[in-house]
């Protein structure tokens, strides 16, 4: 190799081990500026027989919280991701699926952290002051009970398209460090897959998330 050949070669490892990884285009790859765990809910139903690979998906924000460089994300905030990987039991199949990834999250109009979060934990919908809540939670029939800390929150049943209602005054509350699913029968997580033994996994109306996230860099919403 010649002289130039060296110098050129010198010259590419010393960028690609100064400054941290870098992407094809030449742009650093995103920084962690933090990690921790946040509740959301869903507004629109996701279903595993009805959702396919790369579809987008939006939840939202349940609650305000800081971020670790102190930005304050309200209630409400859109948390947009993508399924993973969908689909329906059908014969010889031992099970329903449903996997989402998270990466946004709209702190404000103008603003949009890039995240890389996966679900943590899943609760039935909040009960509705005004009377029984009428969203579909969980996953169809079929299976063992998973979770615990129902609190006595009805169950549902989306084979027969029975509602969610509570069995008593306590309703399941949302814990941002539990883990797996809380309170929903015939539902299992595992590592951020979702499995049910009934025909799909459906995440009704209202139904509540942990998610658990890294924060990455900051952009603009264009």
């Amino acid at each position: 190799m010649n002289r130039f050949g060296i110098v050129m070669t010198g010259m590419l490892l010393a960028s690609l081990s100064y400054g941290g990884t870098l992407l094809a285009s030449g742009q650093a790859a995103p920084t962690a500026i933090g990690h921790g765990s946040f509740p959301v809910k869903v507004n629109k139903t996701l279903d595993s027989s009805k959702l396919k690979e790369g579809d987008a998906i939006e939840v939202e924000t349940t609650g305000s919280f800081k971020l670790p460089d102190g930005t304050l994300v309200p209630t409400g905030s859109k948390l947009l991701g993508n399924v993973v990987a969908s689909k329906a039991r059908s014969k010889g199949d031992p099970d329903s699926q449903l996997i989402l990834s998270f990466d946004k999250l709209n702190v404000s109009s103008k603003k949009q952290l890039s995240v890389k979060g996966a679900i943590q934990a899943v609760y039935p919908p909040a009960e509705d002051p005004m009377g029984p809540n009428m969203a579909s939670a969980g996953a169809s029939a079929g299976g063992s009970g998973a979770g615990a800390g129902s609190g006595g929150v009805g169950l549902t049943n989306a084979t027969n398209g029975s509602n969610t209602q509570s069995s008593s005054p306590t309703q399941a509350v949302v814990d941002v460090k539990a883990t797996g699913v809380q309170g929903i029968r015939d539902l299992q997580l595992d590592n951020g897959t979702l499995t049910s033994k009934g025909k799909n996994v459906k995440l009704g109306g209202g139904v509540r998330m942990i998610i658990n996230a890294e924060f990455l860099s900051w952009s603009g919403i264009t």
